[in-house]
């Protein structure tokens, strides 16, 4: 069945466009909103902190001593500060006007933004000073000092500033106690109107409110330009890899560029030639094991079918059940082998280990053995106490196996030899012998399962292909090792090395 391609469904809200496009917008309207913020934060500290130096610069004449007041070391009008002759701020205020301590040639003393400029807001927001009540006793239309939480505070000597709601806006107003030092007998509230900081800050917000929205319109709209750009591959991806089924591995996705995507497709095509060739071995496989497994039922069913037909002689009838025998003996032993390949795929091979002794083994192989006519087999295993790690029954098999294929491809007058020797921590045993031999390009495919030197070797001559195929399981499950070697016409040699005991 072909799997669906999926290239036609709209995932709408799920696709990763989708949401790599929200996530950009909505990571850009947090930057942009703390951002923003910052701004926000930073201007008005700026501003404010221009103003409260101009509140300092307009206090400034109070904080001086009475003599210094004129910035020439002395009095030049009799002492007064506003230059007419009368008291400065340092006599107790009810033994003057408060009017008159802090106006200057009539006018108002502290500047503009102090009353004393020109007319406009900036003319209504007067200095008040305050007593150590906390009532306002300069101008005299005044009754409330402009914050009474900032005059309480400056009463106990501390400077201070604040920002309060008036009606027709927001001031800012610096509390000095006076004098500066030692004891405090009055307190001086110098305020200022905050309007062209408000008119800054709201040009700010405006600024802020129009551009962000842009910034995420084109954000939103680059994203979806960038992302369609960039996704495009996995879009050919998707349609390719739909067409791929398990009936057809052959095709690859296309493979552009050396980016990411370059790089998974290659990976992809990677995966997908070991599936193909996993497949091909798994349907190779089933045809074997199907046409080794039809060769005997097809004797079985033969034979049977001409016991039962009309009336076989005692002579025909035991041929039949001796044919049948030999039948049933080559499809259990087909099936054992089958059965060893499951166990060792599956992992259950070399479980129960031990330490044996390589030279019995190697008995016991040969031994197995039916070797009738064949070579001689020899052994050359003098060190009886060489000992390998692994399961008996699983390692005779395996050198048993290999004597057999050995005898079977050796002519009668040939030789095979099967020895062992220490190598450090390993044990290598070899059996060799002197038979046709095997060309070079068949040795890389030993081991392979119904892989056959000769396909064209049937049995009895041949083998079922998984002689060696089995080999190579025990051997691997047990830690070790197999190879082949060989040369037409002068013998194989195959080599395996054991854990040594």
């Amino acid at each position: 069945m072909k799997a669906p391609t999926g290239s036609g469904r709209r995932l709408g809200w799920r696709s990763v466009r989708t949401q790599l496009i929200v996530w950009n917008i909505v990571t850009l309207a947090v930057m942009l909103g703390v951002l923003g913020g910052f701004i926000q934060y930073t201007v008005r500290a700026t501003m404010l902190a221009s103003v409260d130096r101009e509140l300092d610069r307009m206090a400034r004449p109070l904080l001086r001593p009475p003599g210094l007041r004129d910035g020439r070391g002395g009095p030049p009008d009799g002492g007064r500060m506003d230059g007419r002759g009368g008291p400065d701020l340092g006599p107790p205020p009810e033994d003057r006007p408060p009017d008159a301590r802090l106006r200057r040639g009539g006018g108002p003393m502290l500047g503009p933004g102090l009353g004393g400029g020109p007319a406009g807001r900036s003319s209504r927001y007067r200095a008040r000073v305050i007593d150590l009540t906390g009532a306002a006793i300069f101008p005299p239309e005044a009754h409330e000092p402009w914050d009474k939480a900032a005059a309480s505070t400056a009463r106990g000597g501390r400077r201070v500033y604040s920002t309060i709601q008036a009606e027709d806006g927001r001031i800012r107003v610096l509390s000095v106690p006076i004098p500066p030092s030692g004891r405090v007998d009055r307190v001086v509230q110098i305020p200022t109107p905050l309007d062209d900081v408000d008119n800054a800050m709201e040009g700010v917000n405006r600024a802020l409110l129009t551009l962000i929205p842009v910034a995420l319109l084109w954000a939103g709209l680059g994203g979806a330009l960038l992302t369609g750009r960039a996704l495009a591959p996995v879009r050919r991806l998707t349609q390719t890899a739909g067409r791929i089924s398990a009936q057809d591995l052959s095709e690859r996705l296309p493979v552009t560029g050396t980016d990411e995507f370059a790089e998974l497709s290659s990976t992809f095509n990677a995966m997908l030639s070991r599936l193909d060739e996993s497949f091909s071995e798994q349907r190779r496989f089933t045809a074997d094991a199907s046409h080794e497994l039809r060769t005997p039922l097809t004797i079985i069913k033969a034979n049977t079918s001409l016991a039962l037909s009309g009336n076989p002689s005692p002579d025909d009838y035991h041929q039949a059940m001796d044919e049948i025998n030999r039948a049933a003996d080559t499809a259990a032993s087909l099936v054992q082998n089958l059965l060893v390949l499951a166990h060792s795929d599956a992992g259950q091979l070399g479980k129960e280990k031990t330490a044996l002794p390589i030279r019995e083994i190697l008995l016991g192989a040969i031994a197995s053995t039916p070797r009738g006519d064949g070579p001689q087999v020899n052994l050359d295993a003098p060190d009886v106490s060489l000992c390998v790690l692994g399961c008996q029954d699983e390692l005779v098999r395996v050198f048993a196996n290999l004597i057999e294929n050995a005898i079977r491809y050796t002519p009668a007058d040939g030789t095979i030899t099967a020895s062992a020797q220490a190598e450090r921590d390993i044990v290598r045993v070899t059996v060799s012998d002197t038979g046709s031999g095997i060309p070079a390009e068949h040795l890389p495919h030993l081991g392979e399962r119904f892989y056959r030197v000769d396909p064209s070797r049937t049995r009895p001559s041949g083998g079922s292909g998984l002689g060696l195929s089995i080999c190579k399981g025990i051997v691997e499950a047990h830690g070790g090792s197999i190879a082949f070697e060989s040369a037409v016409g002068q013998g194989t040699k195959v080599t395996v090395t054991l854990p040594k005991a």
